[in-house]
């Protein structure tokens, strides 16, 4: 591999995916949102912003003209592809519009390769929700039964690329993600809310944190570990789907209780349903509570994946577990915000 299209390169898996490529002296030309700059906060704490063999540009995955164009013009021996709606809460709010970036424009690229690079690679970041409320461990035989937009829009893609793999013998690959985590995640997700509110509230800056489902379990992975195993993909012929997971669940409750202890607070939970709080053990105060604005209408209880088909062929084997995740999550939240605040 000497030269990798990127999309969403903005993003948590984007930025640690182009650092990695970049490290492998692979050339990455990494898209962004037409409306959003092209600098990047996640780029620039990674060092890799001005790198000189990463080209940023924008594009619109729902434009399948711009697609063809860009692919055409670059070649690129493998596409990534992570650009598109990742949170499930907003899947609720827009579902048209969530199938439509997820699926259509994942269509679009997979076009654009078909008629423009037919011998790349395509990597596809698909998602566990897929599974829906299948029973657990999922893995690759699971049937899906998507239960959210979001999980319909990124069964629409994953199902993309097993037919045009099927039907045109394009190389395409889907990583099946479950939830994969580290010190770059958007705070709009609940663990970036957790880990960001745990260390104000150590820093004395706030009080709480409202939570929605506590009892939803997911299979916490680092990120950037399962990054490589999309470099191993796209390194892997033929074209494959594969799950990423680390095989362990844990459910919301016990993050936070991992993230408020890297901070140094010991949580203490009590009450059941939306009444359930958790206080402070040193001084009593609430520091969990429920809203029950934040439940979602449908959640899949129980998301744990069986990865033992990305270990025997990628090489893939997860190291960092719930505590050293939520330390590292704490951890840079707390520079961030002795850096904000002037120490």
């Amino acid at each position: 591999m000497t030269l990798a299209l990127v999309t969403g390169i903005g993003g948590q898996d984007g930025a640690w995916l182009a650092a990695r490529l970049l490290q492998d002296g692979v050339q990455v030309i990494g898209t962004h949102r037409p409306s959003s700059t092209a600098g990047n906060w996640r780029l620039d704490e990674l060092g890799i912003a001005a790198h000189p063999r990463l080209r940023l540009v924008a594009l619109d995955p729902g434009d399948a003209a711009a697609c063809r164009q860009l692919v055409a013009d670059i070649a690129p021996d493998v596409i990534y592809h992570l650009a598109g709606q990742s949170r499930v809460a907003d899947s609720f709010r827009d579902p048209l519009g969530s199938v439509a970036v997820n699926g259509i424009g994942t269509l679009n690229l997979l076009e654009a390769m078909r008629r423009h690079a037919p011998d790349s690679h395509f990597v596809l970041a698909a998602s566990a929700e897929i599974f829906g409320t299948a029973p657990a461990p999922q893995d690759e035989t699971t049937p899906p039964q998507a239960a959210s937009p979001y999980g319909l829009s990124k069964l629409v893609a994953h199902a993309a690329i097993g037919a045009w793999r099927a039907s045109f013998g394009l190389t395409a690959s889907s990583a099946i993600l479950f939830n994969h985590e580290s010190e770059l995640r958007d705070e709009a997700f609940v663990t970036r809310k957790i880990s960001r509110a745990a260390a104000r509230i150590a820093l004395g800056r706030e009080h709480d944190i409202a939570l929605g489902n506590l009892d939803a379990q997911r299979d916490f992975g680092y990120a950037p570990e399962y990054m490589d195993a999309l470099v191993a993909m796209g390194a892997r012929e033929p074209g494959d789907d594969y799950v990423l997971a680390t095989g362990h669940a844990a459910s919301v409750r016990e993050f936070a209780t991992a993230a408020f202890a890297a901070a140094g607070i010991e949580l203490e939970w009590s009450g059941q349903g939306l009444a359930e709080t958790a206080r402070d053990r040193r001084d009593g105060r609430v520091r969990v509570r429920v809203d029950p604005t934040l439940l979602r209408p449908v959640d899949a209880p129980l998301l744990v994946g069986n990865a033992h088909k990305a270990r025997k062929l990628l090489g893939f084997a997860p190291r960092v577990g719930l505590a050293e995740l939520t330390r590292r999550m704490v951890e840079a939240d707390l520079a961030r915000e002795r850096a904000m605040q002037g120490g």
